[in-house]
């Protein structure tokens, strides 16, 4: 079947790189994992043969009723036949799962994003995205593609950057390298209103990167310039340095304090 732009379809072809992302992810016999867009199946069919358990969630109907024919007779794989941006990826994977997953371009941020609200749920993570996408995860303070996706990431998982495919392994060809990476949950992350007020304040300092923290940060809401300053100060944070500036530790403590303040 032709491949659908609006869904962003760029089917994997290489067969040696499934063999890599298995390796990448040290999936085990005894896992179970969630799959999102298994496409034409051609990691689905390796993932079944290497997990205890697989769960496929494919949203585009062609494909699904083909996978459907294809793996009619494969016990250990569950379809599910949806968007994965209106289902709830707790309810669909059971606790402790792996998640693997070819993205499409046009959704990769969206559900890294969701899976930092989660980040218990799933043991690990292997994602293959967008090169750009995947460095800014990974990324590390003082650095070019260092951004809000890369402190709200760190701040749950530790990224791992994996290996980087050029647009030949896939059908079409992508006009971009992609980027295969691992997250890895922290045994101290953020959640519920903590992990709301800090999307808050480094979206908000992200947003005008270029200016430094005391002119990004004074659009935050209910915030006036000496209440800035009393943050700062009880954070120890440099107004006058840049969002790309400050670590992952720095923005966590500069929302707790202003959190506190708000309430």
């Amino acid at each position: 079947m032709r491949p659908k732009r609006s869904l962003g379809q760029n089917f994997l072809t290489n067969p040696h790189i499934i063999a890599k992302i298995i390796r990448f992810a040290d999936l085990m016999p005894d896992d179970t994992v969630l799959e999102i867009g298994p496409g034409r199946g051609i990691l689905t069919t390796e993932l079944v043969r290497c997990a205890s358990r697989v769960i496929a969630v494919e949203k585009d109907d062609k494909l699904f009723a083909q996978l459907k024919s294809t793996f009619a007779d494969v016990p250990n794989l569950t379809l599910v036949h949806g968007d994965i941006l209106d289902r709830n990826m707790q309810v669909v994977a059971p606790q402790g799962a792996k998640l693997l997953a070819n993205l499409p371009y046009n959704i990769a941020t969206q559900i890294i994003l969701r899976l930092a609200d989660i980040p218990a749920h799933f043991s690990s993570i292997i994602v293959m995205l967008q090169k750009e996408v995947g460095e800014r995860i990974c990324a590390s303070p003082g650095t070019k593609p260092y951004s809000a996706l890369s402190v709200l990431i760190s701040t749950n998982f530790d990224a791992v950057p994996g290996f980087v495919l050029g647009p030949g392994n896939f059908f079409p060809k992508p006009k971009v390298d992609s980027m295969t990476i691992k997250l890895i949950p922290r045994p101290d992350p953020m959640t519920g209103d903590d992990l709301e007020y800090l999307k808050t304040v480094v979206f908000c300092a992200f947003n005008q990167r270029r200016k430094i923290l005391r002119n990004s940060l004074a659009s935050l809401p209910d915030m006036t310039a000496p209440l800035l300053q009393t943050l700062a100060e009880q954070a120890g944070i440099d107004l006058d340095q840049r969002p790309q500036d400050l670590s992952v530790e720095d923005f966590k403590r500069l929302s707790l304090v202003y959190k506190a303040a708000l309430q």
